[in-house]
This record gives structure tokens, sequence and C-alpha cells, in this order.
């Protein structure tokens, strides 16, 4: 199977699922952004949609999983700020993300873990394929660390909240005095200690390679001090397409942490061009999992 086989069968298993979608509507990831945008109570509209959709029912399943962690709230928000409630919040984030895994019947194949010291603080950069990316990351990633997220997850109750909890940065795109105090917030959060996770790409990017990156983002782990890790995901796209509200279950997703670039160690030049820099790691990292892919193909 080669890398071109791939990609039709990830596109052909979300077209068995996705006979119900609305009038006009194209498949990609501006489809969540209408159905939230028109909802009352987003998680309830998402689930109605993806219990159409999915007839393995295991969307509605992670669906269902990410709203019953409503009842962790309470106890949130009775613990005082400080080092439990920080512990507790990325054990609920954990723990969901994993249950989603297994729901989904997702195997995932983690490299390069021995590259990032916990007790770091890092700006991730990860190539964004699909949904599911997001519950990969939590279930793998081998620290606390907050997204860089656009400002339409502000609609959706539930996950607002345990984003917000988390440290996340809301982007709202096109509006540039937002952008900017979201940037200045990123350096904030980096230099206290927060680790980050930002899609540079800032859409779900469903070619090969990588799209453009989206400007300026990498730079606050330039001027915060800290050291960006490339993250790489592949398979994700044969899990959940964007787009659509249904899972492919038993499908493989790599998920390779790369070396850190060390900011501090970079010469002048390096700063000023460490998107091309950051780049040209990723997209190099993508096609060589992407050829693996094509040799063994995404199933179990």
């Amino acid at each position: 199977m080669n890398r071109k086989d791939t990609v039709a069968e990830a596109t052909n298993n979300a077209d068995a699922g996705s006979e119900n979608l609305e009038e006009g509507s194209v498949l990609n990831e501006t489809r969540y952004a209408r159905l939230i945008e028109k909802s009352i109570f987003p998680p309830w509209t998402l689930l109605r949609e993806s219990f159409r959709e999915d007839p393995k029912l295991l969307l509605p399943r992670m669906i269902m999983t990410s709203i019953k962690t409503v009842k962790r709230i309470p106890n949130c928000v009775l613990m005082q700020p400080g080092k439990m409630r920080t512990a507790y919040i990325f054990s609920v984030l954990r723990h969901w993300a994993k249950k989603c895994c297994r729901v989904g019947q997702v195997r995932l194949d983690v490299k390069g873990l021995e590259n990032i010291d916990p007790s770091r603080t890092y700006l991730f950069v990860v190539n964004h394929m699909s949904p599911a990316d997001i519950p990969v990351i939590y279930a793998t990633i081998p620290l606390r660390a907050g997204f860089v997220a656009n400002a339409i997850f502000l609609k959706i109750p539930i996950f607002a909240y345990w984003m917000r909890m988390s440290g996340a940065v809301f982007i709202n795109q096109g509006n540039h005095e937002e952008e900017f105090t979201a940037f200045k917030l990123m350096i904030k959060r980096l230099k206290r200690g927060r680790s980050l996770i930002l899609f540079p790409e800032g859409y779900i990017y469903q070619g090969e390679g990588l799209a453009e990156f989206k400007r300026g983002g990498l730079n606050a782990a330039v001027l915060a001090g800290v050291p960006i890790v490339p993250l790489c995901l592949y398979g994700t796209q044969n899990v959940m397409q964007a787009g659509s509200l249904h899972l492919n279950p038993r499908r493989r997703v790599a998920v390779e942490f790369g070396e850190p670039i060390e900011t501090k160690d970079l010469s002048r030049e390096e700063r000023k061009g460490i998107d091309s820099l950051v780049y040209g790691r990723l997209k190099a990292m993508k096609l060589r999992l992407a050829d693996e892919w094509a040799r063994r193909g995404s199933h179990w």
C-alpha cells in the first residue's frame, strides 16, 4: 500500500459514515464551527449529529466521556489553587484522553519520550491532521501542558472549563489586537513554567507535508527562552477525518517527540528564521512517518 492508497482509504472510510451531512456542507473543520455557532448547547448538538453519522456509536461514546467530566468540576472548584489542584486537573485530562483512545480502539506508537525532561518547560509544535489529535496528545504527553486553541472552544462549556484550568491560551483568529494579547499571554505562561501545545498551521491540514505556519507563535518560545519540541502525529486522519462525526476503529497512530531546539543557543539569524527551522524538522518527520505508514498500513 503506497501513501496515496493510505490517504484514499481514510477518505473512503470517512465518507462511508457521512451520508447525513447537511446539504451544501464541505467535509472539513468549518462544519464543526457551523454546528457550534448555531447551537444553544454545543455538546448535545455534536452528540446528536454523531448518533446520526457513526453506525458503531464510537464517537457518541467519546462525546459522552467528555460530558461526564462535568462531574469532576465541583471537586476542582472546591480545591485551593496550587499543586494539588493542578495535579487533579491534568489527571482528569489524561484519564479522559486515554479513555477516548480506548473507546476508539486506537493503538498508539510513541517514540522520543527520552527527549523530554518532565521538569522543564517546552513549547510543543504539532502538525494538525484530525480532531483526534487532541486526545492523542493528552494521552501521550509526559508533562502538564495547555493548548494554544481557537476561541471557538470557549463556546463549548465543558471543554472551555478544563482548557482554561489547564492554562490554555485562546486565540480569536483574524482579530489582530486579540492575537497580540494571546501572544503576550503565551510568553507569560511559558515564563511561569506552563508548557504549551501549538498547532502552527492554524487549521486541520489534510494534504501531504505541512501547511504554511501562521507567523508569530513560535517567537513566544524564543522570547520566553524555552525549548521548542517538534511533535509529529501521523494516522489520526484515519481515525477521524476533519469535518466528519464518526470514528474509524482499530487504527494505529504514530506520536513522535523530536529533539528539543534550545532557543537560548540559537544565533540571531536562527532566531529570526525560527519558523523555517522548525517547519523543516517537523515536515521531515511527517514525511518519514507517512512513508512508514505506506509500507505498514493503518490497521492494527
